[in-house]
């Protein structure tokens, strides 16, 4: 090194400059290393207690136990924290299952399959962030929870990350951590849930729930259909909502159908429940259950379309009886649930020749769907092409299902903008599992992959000779609103749909 042109070992002779070295010892450099490595470890355990307050809790009392008792008082403890985890696991299954086996499932695999890939894979998907002097950072995995068919990650995301940009990548971060499917949910901000299917429990057929097993009272917010790919039952909520599901032909769409009339079959025969069936396809799919509908037709438009007006009807005739009666509907004997099952919905809003008759339907089945739900009246329709001009107002349907279709945009057509992005493949599902679709409910941005139960020819048959719908008297409200439409009908069928 030079000084004003000089060498500084010059100016060290001269005595203007001294050299001094600090000569550490080999002991003293060797301590230092092993405190740093014990305190970096401490520092770990905490945070790990901290993460894992259960555990620290279980730690803490058996330390305490052997510190102050000995051998005796450590088995002592353990006895008593086994009695008090058996007694959670009975009384609350459920949270036992959440909190303690999810989470220590969680734990080994994050340490036997995530932890080594997770730098990688996540600099493979273009998700690292490398500082000018060359450091990498990535997401930060905040706990894993675990179950026999879900990994799901908790991720601190990276300063200019958004949820965006994981689910983006799900793809390529599924192949690399060897999953069935990921998909991406925002927590809170900065906070996202990777949730990655590990086992895919929709492989098999899905049986029915039991005949015998079915509720004598019908649960209209709770009625089960099938399973989801977390391995729970998949349950639909009736009353206040309309279904509509959108598949190609054999993907198994009146599975759903079947499943739902299963679910309520007991309510049907006591007349808790009423449905109306409407079969364009001259009763091909819903005639074998005809004992089940209380209303029934498959004959021709027009006369499908008056058994529309007559829904229409009850509603008003309905909405009539309750007003200024009470702000909720309740179902019951006198004021039932009405159920309208339409299994080929395009069939009547797009492909009538008569233009005013399908303008007519289409008014009349709007009417239900905006005004229908607050007195328990839901529609189940079905439809082949859920194009803009084959269903025109999909948007009443707050509750959208697609099974296999023949086309990708398909899927965002009938889940909503964004479906397909979110992992909802509804066009690469095999044509050897029918009844698999996504489900996706009003409001929520993830969509659900389901499979719906098989419900075999002889299953219907049996479905339609126990619950059997007992007849009906007309009411002479409904009737005189019933004429009417007709009358509305006979002089101009386009302003039928004015009531």
């Amino acid at each position: 090194m030079l000084v004003n042109g000089t060498r500084a070992d010059d100016l060290a002779g001269r005595g203007l400059t001294t050299l001094q070295r600090w000569v550490v010892p080999l002991w003293l450099t060797v301590l230092l290393r092993v405190l740093g490595w014990f305190g970096r470890w401490a520092w770990r355990g905490v945070a790990w207690l901290i993460r894992w307050p259960l555990v620290g809790l279980v730690v803490g009392l058996l330390a305490a136990g052997y510190g102050g008792f000995g051998e005796r008082g450590f088995v002592v403890t353990l006895a008593l924290l086994m009695l008090a985890a058996a007694a959670w696991l009975r009384l609350s299954p459920v949270t036992f299952d959440r909190r303690v086996v999810q989470r220590l499932r969680g734990g080994w695999r994050w340490m036997t399959h995530y932890r080594r890939r997770w730098y990688p894979a996540l600099h493979g998907c273009g998700l690292a962030r490398i500082t000018p002097d060359r450091q990498v950072y990535v997401p930060k995995v905040l706990r894993v929870t675990s179950t026999r068919w879900v990994d799901t990650l908790h991720v601190k995301l990276l300063h200019g990350h958004t949820p965006e940009d994981l689910a983006g990548q799900s793809e390529g971060l599924r192949h690399a951590f060897g999953a069935v499917r990921c998909s991406v949910v925002e927590v809170r901000p900065g906070r996202v849930r990777m949730i990655l299917f590990v086992r895919d429990p929709l492989v098999d057929v899905v049986p029915p729930v039991a005949m015998d097993a079915v509720p004598t009272v019908p649960d209209l917010d709770s009625v089960p259909v099938g399973r989801t790919e977390h391995g729970q039952v998949c349950t639909l909520k009736l009353a206040g909502s309309h279904y509509i599901t959108a598949a190609a032909t054999g993907a198994g769409k009146s599975t759903l159908t079947w499943n739902v009339l299963r679910g309520i079959g007991p309510g049907i025969a006591s007349g808790l429940v009423r449905v109306t069936g409407l079969d364009p396809k001259g009763g091909v799919e819903l005639y074998p259950g005809r004992a089940l509908f209380t209303y029934y037709e498959d004959d021709s438009p027009e006369a499908i379309a008056r058994v529309i007006d007559d829904v229409v009807a009850r509603m008003v005739a309905r909405k009539a009886r309750l007003r200024g009666q009470s702000r909720k509907w309740t179902a019951s004997l006198d004021e039932p649930f009405e159920l309208i099952v339409v299994d080929e919905l395009g069939a009547l809003t797009a492909y009538v020749p008569d233009r005013r008759l399908r303008e007519r339907i289409a008014g009349q089945l709007q009417l239900v769907l905006s005004q229908g739900r607050a007195v328990g009246f839901s529609v189940l329709a079905s439809v082949q092409d859920p194009r803009k001009e084959v269903l025109p107002f999909r948007d009443l349907y707050p509750t959208r299902i697609a099974l296999r279709v023949t086309e990708d945009a398909h899927t965002n057509l009938t889940l909503g903008d964004g479906a397909k992005e979110r992992g909802a493949l509804c066009h690469l599902i095999r044509e050897s599992t029918p009844g698999v679709g996504y489900l996706r409910l009003d409001g929520a941005a993830e969509p659900v992959r389901v499979r719906f139960g098989w419900i075999s020819d002889e299953d219907i048959t049996e479905m339609a000779t126990q619950w059997v719908a007992p007849p009906v008297t007309v009411d002479p409200l409904r009737a005189s609103a019933r004429t009417v439409i007709d009358l509305a009908d006979a002089e101009d069928p386009a302003t039928a749909h004015d009531l």
